[in-house]
């Protein structure tokens, strides 16, 4: 566990930093109720509605998570030209690179809530066309940012269309002419996408279908950490395994694995954007991979106990680890995989 000071420090550093996001944007819609009687029409629940709320979702979630902890984020994506698309310029009014494109329609995902307990969800999602003038539009977007622009980039791909192979090559060339860390959070049709990049954060679904295999402990989970960073030819990798916590690796040191903090899990929706938006802040604040993990991991832990797509604040980051700290909560088991085959 790191030091109360040294985490200070790193977090001291978010507000310089500006992260380009990329990836597909989604409106998140959140309906809330309560619920005293079922339908006679069906066997389902009458919800009374009591309020109704819009968050910006998908690779949109990264970016308000790096604004939320003090950061500038810069979101480009692609949405439709209607009333949904509003709501998100309403959201993210500054450092907006959403596209409106006329073709395509604004993803959507409705949730309806009651008592704590999501009830149905209801998905407004056709894939996202991109035309080839809407190809060249994001990588003019792309090549027009300076050093000065960005000091990191994410793509967040929900495999919704945004992300083609032109896309990421212009987000590869731009990583690497400006020198900066490029970190990709994976979705698997886009596997093929990905190779030659600094990080990659796939989840336990993601990561056992890359290996095509079950992943069953820490021993396992170092293994596939060490084959995802080599298949990918990133720098580093790490994995996300819900209640087993975090288990990264960069090349040339051991795997390291992170357990769980969190109290009570609610909601784990959007945790794995908190990770990934925490990750690069703390990487480009000059922390190890060790240190932005137990970081990311910190953060992620207090956004599962919230209901919905939700962010952290810095305060609440190191209140939480220093909470940790204090009541001693010190397995930071490390297992060195580095020659382990699969």
């Amino acid at each position: 566990m790191i030091k109360q000071k040294r985490m200070e420090e790193i977090c001291s550093r978010f507000k310089e930093k500006k992260i380009l996001v990329c990836g597909d944007v989604i409106l998140d819609r959140y309906i809330f109720g309560s619920v005293d009687r079922i339908s006679p029409e069906a066997p389902v629940p009458v919800v009374k509605i009591q309020k109704e709320e819009y968050r910006i979702g998908g690779a949109g979630n990264v970016a308000a998570n790096i604004d939320k902890l003090g950061g500038r984020s810069i979101i480009l994506g692609i949405v439709g030209n209607d009333s949904f698309s509003d709501e998100i310029f309403k959201i993210k009014s500054c450092d907006n690179r959403i596209i409106k494109s006329p073709v395509n329609q604004t993803l959507v995902k409705t949730r309806v809530i009651s008592q704590r307990q999501q009830i149905v969800r209801i998905d407004r999602e056709e894939p996202i066309t991109i035309t080839h003038e809407i190809e060249a539009q994001i990588r003019s977007i792309i090549q027009s940012l300076t050093r000065n622009d960005v000091d990191g980039i994410i793509v967040s791909d929900y495999a919704k269309g945004t992300l083609t192979p032109q896309v990421m090559e212009a987000l590869k060339e731009k990583s690497r002419s400006l020198r900066v860390p490029l970190v990709v959070d994976p979705k698997p049709p886009n596997y093929h996408l990905y190779r030659d990049i600094d990080g990659i954060t796939p989840n336990l679904k993601e990561a056992e279908s890359i290996l095509r295999k079950k992943i069953e402990d820490d021993t396992q989970a170092g293994k596939a950490v060490n084959f995802i960073r080599r298949k990918f030819k990133s720098k580093f990798a790490l994995v996300t395994r819900g209640d087993k916590g975090i288990s990264a690796g960069e090349h040339g040191k051991k795997v390291f694995h992170i357990p769980a903090y969190s109290h009570e899990v609610f909601d784990v929706t959007g945790a794995g954007d908190t990770v990934i938006a925490v990750l690069i802040l703390a990487l480009t604040s000059s922390a190890s991979l060790r240190e932005a993990v137990t970081l990311a991991n910190g953060a992620a832990s207090i956004v599962v106990e919230k209901i919905g797509t939700s962010q952290v604040t810095i305060d609440e980051l190191l209140g939480r680890l220093n909470y940790l700290t204090e009541f001693g909560y010190k397995q930071l088991l490390t297992v060195d995989t580095r020659n382990d085959k699969l």
